[in-house]
């Protein structure tokens, strides 16, 4: 299973380069390879090395994937637990906002520098990325204790009860905060998007940290 879902995962890794292939003539011989926290281009290169960007971002989300697939045989809180469907949907989850970002980022260079499109993707980039929270939302409560990816925090980590009932909640807040924060950009001007971005990074993050850490003052206090 494992092997067959990799294999499947990296095809669909590889279509932005496929699709790159599909332009290749109509692109410039020199393309933007990075841009500022504005979306303006900082560093030009060639298309080779646009290409070898994407495969780039295609191998890391196979060994995101990796990771995620064979989290029971590496992580000692997970061993000899059966492959978790959970798992094999978080993956995909990955495969595919990764896919989605590598086709942005030629679609964005192929229509660079206007800036219509310009503003047009970057609205669509951050409801990525409020996609991507509302995935992970949607499976995080099913996250079994483990050291390589979740809600770890030094509370998390040392008590599966805690483990658990802060996945329970940072479950409901990232799922519903990416809801809000897609809403948010896709209705807002576009010069909002970067600002809903990090805050709303900021507050999915912090949220279930501080509950965390709530959950293990109270057990604290309990013991004594």
């Amino acid at each position: 299973m494992r092997t067959k879902t990799l294999i499947a995962q990296f095809i669909v890794t590889l279509l932005p380069v496929i699709y790159l292939l599909s332009i290749w003539k109509a692109l410039p011989d020199s393309v933007p390879l990075h841009y500022n926290s504005a979306l303006v281009a900082d560093r030009y290169g060639s298309k080779g090395q646009m290409a070898g960007v994407l495969l780039f971002l295609s191998v890391i989300s196979v060994l995101c994937s990796v990771l995620v697939l064979n989290i029971n045989r590496i992580d000692p809180k997970q061993r000899d637990r059966p492959l978790s469907s959970s798992n094999v949907r978080i993956s995909w989850a990955l495969t595919i906002f990764m896919t989605l970002i590598s086709t942005w980022i030629v679609y964005y260079t192929s229509n660079y520098p206007n800036k219509e499109n310009s503003h047009f993707s970057l609205k669509h980039l951050v409801a990525l990325v409020a996609l991507l929270y509302v995935a992970m939302g949607n499976y995080m409560n099913n996250i079994k204790p483990n050291f390589f990816f979740g809600i770890r925090t030094p509370w998390t980590l040392s008590d599966d009860d805690i483990w658990r009932k802060t996945h329970r909640l940072g479950s409901r807040v990232w799922f519903y905060g990416g809801c809000l924060m897609f809403a948010l950009v896709i209705l807002l001007p576009v010069g909002y998007a970067n600002y809903i971005m990090i805050a709303g990074t900021l507050v999915l993050a912090i949220i279930p940290i501080a509950y965390s850490y709530k959950l293990f003052i109270d057990k604290q206090k309990r013991s004594l």
